[in-house]
């Protein structure tokens, strides 16, 4: 009996192993995902794009980023007929498909090929199953999401219940991407000569110079032909909590103080007071703070841009940190350059966290 046993077991080993290299195969010949970090490509039938479901999810994925000199997208979406939905454009970096029940069109029909008929059967039997998310379904570094409903109604309502956490799911991948793309190479050399002479700790990227080092204040910039990135630190006494409420009097007095001209002092950044200055309560790295987008000029107004900033407090040593990266880019497009300088503002620790990684 017991060689018996093992004759079964023999195949039924060598069958699972080999699925798994199989598997691995496939997994290492997958293209890597192509495109933009922020396009989405959506799969939708084209009726369902022209009525409420196509509203609802233009009205999600097509919001204007906040604050910005001109509007621009938070994401590129770009609408698919599914019957000519081609590798190249399965192998995007953002893809979301849409499938309702009730529709009964061809092009539904080609969505409802990518689900299962077990997949079919339990969107039928449950109507609180409307998302899926699947990475690397098509390419590497790729994340798809699937939308379905019995009908389009009961869709339209659980897309808007849930639209904060459905548009994250595509933020915190645009985030990561450009933080990757960014940091790949970093000036190790100045980033702990940073850390020596201050105790807190930023990722520096390569092009990145140290233009100002003073006791509570350093000024990171990188100078292009068509462009100009920021990022500056501020390190002051916390006093008391005022100081969120009036993030853009706080912001007035670090760019009055630290970033003027050296050769024409009477040169200075401001704040443009045409569109006031967007906060919101965030957390980052694990603290309170309050997070603020806005627009900056030189007060002879001849240039200004975007910023954004996070203001917060180390409980710790009850310091006040004022952290901001503002962009310069006269007639080009500045949504990924902001998007550039928040990730590298996302790497900031205090000194208390660089003494106590935990």
């Amino acid at each position: 009996m017991r060689t018996l046993f093992l004759f079964f077991l023999v195949p039924i080993l060598i069958f699972t192993s080999c699925k798994r290299a199989t598997d691995k195969v496939k997994e290492d010949f997958k293209p890597l995902a192509r495109g933009e970090a922020d396009e989405i490509i959506l799969v939708i039938d084209s009726t369902q794009w022209e009525g409420e479901l196509g509203n609802t999810l233009r009205n999600m994925y097509q919001q204007y980023m906040r604050v910005l000199n001109q509007d621009e997208y938070e994401f590129s979406l770009n609408k698919v007929n599914p019957r000519k939905l081609n590798s190249v454009l399965k192998h995007a970096r953002n893809m979301i498909f849409v499938m309702t029940l009730d529709s009964r069109t061809l092009e539904s029909k080609t969505i409802r090929e990518n689900f299962t008929d077990n997949s079919l059967k339990m969107i039928q039997q449950d109507s609180s199953l409307f998302y899926t998310v699947r990475k690397d379904e098509f390419a590497k570094g790729q994340i798809v999401l699937y939308l379905f409903g019995q009908n389009e109604e009961q869709l339209v309502e659980q897309i808007k219940d849930n639209k904060s956490s459905l548009v994250e799911l595509f933020e915190s991948a645009v985030r990561e991407r450009t933080r990757e793309k960014t940091l790949k190479k970093t000036k190790s050399e100045m980033m702990a000569a940073i850390t020596e002479n201050h105790g807190y700790q930023i990722q520096v990227p390569f092009g990145w110079d140290l233009a100002k080092d003073v006791k509570d204040f350093i000024w990171l910039r990188r100078l292009e032909a068509d462009s100009e990135l920021n990022v500056f630190i501020y390190e002051g006494d916390y006093k008391d909590r005022q100081v969120f409420e009036h993030i853009d009097e706080l912001r007035d007095e670090i760019t009055g103080t630290y970033l003027r001209d050296s050769e024409k002092p009477d040169l200075y950044i401001q704040r443009q007071d045409i569109i006031p200055v967007y906060t919101e309560r965030v957390t980052f790295n694990g603290k309170f703070a309050v997070e603020a987008r806005g627009l900056w000029k030189i007060n002879n107004n001849s240039a200004g841009g975007p910023f954004v900033s996070y203001t917060f407090v180390d409980e710790k040593t009850q310091k006040l940190y004022y952290i901001e990266g503002y962009v310069y880019a006269p007639g080009t497009k500045k949504k990924p350059l902001v998007r550039e300088v928040d990730a590298i503002l996302s790497t900031f620790r205090t000194s208390s966290e660089v003494g106590d990684p935990t």
